[in-house]
């Protein structure tokens, strides 16, 4: 039943039509409007059995002879039907002349009953074709944002770590610093655990948790650790949060070396025309000379490239320079319009 009223407005046309048609634009319409209420209910007939029987019950299952077999009955017996209500009263209403039955007329009367099934039913297939397509889609983008989620709250725990080490040191000093660690720390982890949970964080929030990640590494390795930082352009501009910081993070993990190594990182982020580009450059650390050579990326970087591919598939470049001494990676992000 919710069916034929969800195809009312298709079979209304279709009677609609039929009638202007057969009544030559407007003749004895009254006729063909009675005679085509039983066209209308033979089409019906020819779509409900086509779809709820013949289809899943014969041709879904391969049983091709018994499909053409039932689709030849059904369309003899409508014929049948129509033919004898012609003979008893259609041509006396009419006033035609009855046609004898022929495989012409047969076959003449079967595509017309059938026609509006095929219709109907190629119009319910694509329409169920882009309902799966969504709902393929809407699983796929669950599972990407799920995925992403997961990515973001891959803050390193070493980092943590070590910070609430160095804070516990400074602290049991009663250093100067203890208080502006506490209060950076406070600075990353609401950015980490709370606003970056948004799809979209404006640049200078993330400029603004590298400044206080960045404070937090010159605490912990003091005079061993030069660092360079420059930014550029239009902060307002929006984008995915914890690639930048990931980047950062990633060039601290990798390229501190020994305590009595001095250890150099350059970061450069800059935004023109909705273009932004970030370049972390970084002197190798002592992991560099035993690292296995199968595992140059690292996590943390294959995690960052996995990030640019969900956020911007197509909007995106990563550039990886390296040599014996030194390691520079370079992210370009063209903004979505």
């Amino acid at each position: 039943m919710q069916e034929l009223k969800r195809h009312a407005p298709f079979w209304i046309m279709i009677y609609l039509v039929w009638t202007y048609i057969k009544s030559n634009g407007g003749e004895n319409v009254e006729v063909f409007l009675i005679i085509n209420l039983f066209n209308i209910a033979v089409y019906i007939i020819a779509y409900a059995t086509l779809k709820h029987i013949y289809i899943p019950r014969f041709f879904y299952r391969k049983k091709y002879v018994f499909f053409v077999l039932s689709l030849l009955v059904t369309s003899i017996l409508l014929l049948l039907f129509m033919y004898i209500n012609d003979v008893l009263w259609f041509h006396k209403l009419g006033g035609w002349k009855v046609r004898p039955l022929s495989l012409v007329v047969y076959l003449q009367y079967a595509v017309q009953y059938y026609s509006p099934a095929m219709v109907l039913l190629a119009w319910e297939s694509q329409l169920n074709r882009i309902k799966e397509q969504n709902r393929i889609q809407e699983l796929e983008n669950e599972k990407l944002a799920t995925e992403l989620k997961y990515l973001k709250a891959q803050l390193n725990p070493h980092f943590l770590f070590n910070t609430l080490n160095n804070l516990y040191s400074q602290v049991i000093l009663q250093s100067k610093a203890a208080p502006d660690m506490i209060l950076q720390l406070s600075g990353i982890l609401d950015y980490v655990l709370y606003r970056s949970q948004h799809p979209t964080v404006f640049l200078r929030e993330e400029i603004e948790t590298i400044h206080h990640f960045l404070a937090l590494e010159q605490i912990r390795y003091g005079d061993r650790l030069d660092v360079s930082f420059e930014v550029n352009g239009n902060f307002e501009v929006l984008i995915s949060p914890l690639l930048f910081l990931s980047l950062v993070e990633n060039a601290f993990k990798h390229g501190v070396g020994k305590e009595t190594e001095k250890s150099k990182v350059k970061i450069n982020i800059t935004e023109e025309d909705q273009t932004v580009c970030c370049r972390v450059w970084n002197t190798k650390g002592d992991f560099q000379e035993i690292k296995r050579a199968d595992d140059r990326e690292g996590i943390g970087l294959s995690n960052i490239k996995r990030q640019l591919k969900i956020t911007y598939p197509a909007h995106h470049t990563i550039q990886i320079e390296e040599d014996a001494s030194s390691f520079c990676v370079i992210v370009t992000i063209k903004m979505k319009s």
